[in-house]
């Protein structure tokens, strides 16, 4: 990537991670407006909000930097970031914030030869247009590039071999050259602003937001088939999952406030885009079984009718290969029937750890039982599968609430590998104790603390996904692992409480959200 716009990509990201940086502006030109309509993705960001939006912003800054001015602290990071640019040399207060506006944004379309080329541009609003003039061929000036001045469509700009800067239409543009081109061709006619896809597809965004982002999933899609055949291949047969030329463009949000950090995502995914069973796989939603986990389980993910997704998934990749031989030979050789056996009786399905030692750690897989008499004839089946193909050996085993149970204990390890079977559940977990829980034993998640920090920062999507950060350190620092590198990152990752993530469908339009509380 040419040196000049890997400054302003770093630029842009420092912008980015610290949101409000510098004096609040009035700008309100919208940068997406001199993209092209055809750009595969596009990214902005608010670096000068206003009232509400800059308190928020600066009230998460605070505690993801561990101050009490985090306006000093954007000054001094931004500061320093320009500082240790080499090509072309910037300061930061003389250079950029005497004109930067409102917004700053990058995109860019799909790479056509090496692996590190970069093919887009950055655009920022301007405040003032001749400070900002000036900054630019100061920066030109210090470049070790030969910067020559061209002109095209009555724009005047300066570039070198692999970049070029300019002012376009009031937005200071730098970026590979042909791309700046196609900036000014946008901002000189219809851009991605104006486009109906893109216009639909960030509707639903939240308009208190820091920061978006918008993807043309069909558009990378194609570019990455047209890199060879072999890919082209790939991408042909995994239209059997997906169909990919029927979703739309992804789009997202950056939100932050004092109590939470959140990114919402948003598309357009038809019912017919996805094969039938695997929906779940991609926009299923939560699962109840994530809240009736132990309720002292640091970290959570579960998965809706994963039974129905797994024989989706295997309908689908056995169906080129002769699915009627695959289960034949499997049935012949290992005595497994994969319908009965496998995808009749498994529903819902959850994993969860606990215990923040390394002697205390445990978890496992639960399983939601739709059919139990189907479970109870496949788990004896299953285990004796396991001893005798997978070399486990197993006893019997009394756990509580389990009608069978059988553990196997690992070389090395303080706790046995138990798997139990109730009408509700089977479970497969590292620990007696943990199994017994996870059958409906003991407190559940749903009645937790973090499980209510998960759902606050969530907002009115399920938790279907939640990890404890605070539990994660702890446990880094009981098991010695924790290095120098560590020991720094230690008291920003400390502001960090819940991590948590869940979707939901609405129609034809698939949501995600992820956020983490802020402390």
């Amino acid at each position: 990537m040419p040196r000049a716009v890997l400054l302003a990509l770093i630029s842009l990201l420092s912008l980015i991670a610290t949101a409000c940086g510098g004096t609040p502006a009035s700008g309100g030109d919208d940068p997406a407006g001199a993209v092209p309509a055809n750009a595969a993705f596009y990214v902005d960001a608010t670096v000068r909000p206003e009232g509400d939006l800059r308190d928020d912003a600066l009230a998460a800054a605070g505690k993801v930097l561990r101050t009490d001015d985090p306006q000093a602290k954007i000054d001094e990071l931004l500061a320093q970031a320009f500082a240790e640019s080499e090509d072309p040399k910037l300061d930061y207060e003389k250079d950029v914030a005497s004109w930067l506006g409102e917004r700053v944004a990058i995109w860019g379309v799909p790479p056509t030869g090496g692996e590190d080329e970069f093919r887009g541009a950055v655009i920022a609003t301007v405040e003032d247009e001749e400070a900002a003039q000036s900054a630019l061929d100061r920066a030109v000036e210090g470049s070790d590039k030969r910067f020559t001045k061209r002109t095209y469509k009555d724009v005047e700009y300066q570039a070198s071999t692999d970049s070029a800067v300019g002012l376009v239409e009031g937005f200071a543009v730098a970026g590979t050259e042909p791309e700046f081109k196609r900036t000014v061709d946008a901002a000189k006619g219809d851009g991605l602003a104006s486009d109906d896809r893109f216009e639909k597809a960030m509707a639903g965004l939240e308009d208190d937001r820091l920061g978006s982002f918008y993807v043309d999933v069909r558009s990378l899609v194609d570019a990455a088939a047209r890199q060879s055949p072999e890919t082209a291949r790939s991408l042909e047969q995994a239209k059997r999952f997906f169909r990919y030329d029927q979703i739309g463009p992804a789009a997202g949000a950056l939100m932050a406030n004092g109590d939470r950090i959140a990114v919402d995502v948003s598309a357009r995914v038809p019912e017919g885009a996805i094969p039938e069973g695997l929906g779940s796989l991609y926009t299923g939603g939560a699962t109840p079984l994530v809240g009736e986990l132990p309720g002292d389980s640091w970290v959570a993910f579960g998965a809706p009718d994963f039974g129905p997704t797994l024989k989706a998934i295997y309908q689908q990749t056995a169906g080129a290969l002769g699915g009627a031989a695959i289960e034949n030979q499997l049935r012949q050789s290992l005595g497994l029937d994969l319908q009965q056996d496998v995808f009749s009786w498994i529903g819902d399905v959850a994993v969860f750890a606990r215990g923040t030692g390394m002697d205390s750690i445990e978890g496992g897989l639960v399983i939601e039982v739709t059919d139990p008499a189907k479970a109870k004839a496949a788990f004896p089946k299953l285990l004796g599968l396991a001893q005798s193909r997978g070399g486990v050996s197993a006893r019997p085993v009394k756990v509580d609430g389990a009608e069978q149970a059988f553990e196997s204990q690992l070389p090395g390890a303080p706790k046995p590998v138990v798997a139990a079977r109730s009408e509700e559940r089977v479970v497969i977990g590292y620990g007696r104790e943990a199994v017994a829980d996870a059958l409906g034993g003991g407190e559940k998640l749903a009645d937790s603390d973090t499980y209510a920090a998960a759902k606050s920062v969530l907002g009115d999507i399920e938790p279907g996904f939640l990890l404890s950060v605070p539990a994660v350190l702890e446990l880094v620092e009981a098991s010695g692992e924790g290095d120098e590198d560590f020991a720094k990152a230690k008291p920003y990752l400390e502001a960090f409480g819940v991590l948590a993530g869940g979707n939901s469908r609405d129609g034809d339009t698939a949501r995600s959200r992820t956020a983490v509380g802020l402390r």
